[in-house]
């Protein structure tokens, strides 16, 4: 899920994280963003301004040259951060050219639609219930169980108590 901020939440972000009193990760964890965010918003600030935290509202293409330029940048190990900054582009766009440049592996997970997650809820959903059913059972079986050693212990302990009683007399 692609959750925008607005342009206001991310300069209150920044203008936190420059006080220099919190680190990215408590100050991410006090705004519920990842820690990452808050440096790439800042890194986006201090290259652009406040029109580097503007969400960009249409996808620009890119030259070619452009590209090549950018993928030399990251073969020579420039922080990503610092790119996405520099040029004012979208973490998806840079993961597709490492991909593409041989410098990231694909990623085993991949984002399913509304639907593959209802149709995944609602196969496990018959699960969960008749291994709820189950375990309620067992649960069931369990308390009963326990009530038959407990009664037996009680036996068990007045037979002795009228054991001790008679050896007693």
């Amino acid at each position: 899920m692609n959750k925008k901020y607005s342009t206001e939440f991310k300069f209150k972000v920044v203008q936190e994280y420059q006080k220099g009193e919190k680190g990215s990760h408590i100050l991410g964890h006090e705004m519920n963003i990842h820690p990452s965010m808050v440096l790439s918003w800042y890194h986006l600030y201090k290259q652009h301004g406040i029109d580097g935290l503007r969400t960009r509202r249409t996808a620009s293409p890119y030259s070619e040259e452009f590209k090549e330029k950018v993928q030399l940048e990251l073969r020579n190990k420039a922080p990503i951060n610092f790119l996405r900054a520099k040029y004012h582009l979208s973490p998806s766009t840079l993961q597709r050219w490492r991909l593409e440049c041989g410098m990231a592996k694909k990623s085993v997970t991949r984002i399913i639609t509304r639907e593959e997650l209802n149709a995944l809820q609602e196969k496990h959903k018959g699960t969960k219930d008749s291994e709820i059913k189950e375990l309620l059972e067992q649960l069931e079986y369990a308390k009963m169980e326990n009530d038959i050693l407990k009664k037996l212990a009680t036996l068990v302990q007045a037979r002795k108590e009228k054991e001790r009683r008679q050896s007693e007399n």
